[in-house]
């Protein structure tokens, strides 16, 4: 009986520190901001941030934690690198 409880305690330890690993790795500090024909890219654990057409051509790549693109009127993709995960929005500018 005692074994079963010192596993079960374990698993469930086990469990809370994935969720809470998961929940260390989440983008929700990521921003997207327009200011006046500038796309703002922001976030505390972004490393760096690449906008490209919709061609596939790489437009800016820029490193930091606060990123700023000019932009024309277009569509593009920005990709940014946030707590190791890539980050994609598609950015359309009328």
């Amino acid at each position: 009986m005692k074994k079963v409880l010192v596993s079960l305690v374990t698993i469930v330890t086990l469990l809370t520190g994935v969720t809470l690993a998961e929940a260390a790795k989440n983008n929700d500090n990521f921003t997207v901001r327009f200011r006046e024909n500038t796309l703002v890219v922001a976030s505390t654990q972004m490393e760096e941030a690449r906008i490209y057409s919709l061609q596939g051509k790489l437009l800016q790549k820029e490193k930091g934690k606060f990123i700023e693109f000019p932009l024309e009127r277009g569509t593009y993709r920005l990709y940014a690198k946030v707590n190791g995960e890539t980050v994609s929005r598609r950015i359309e500018l009328r």
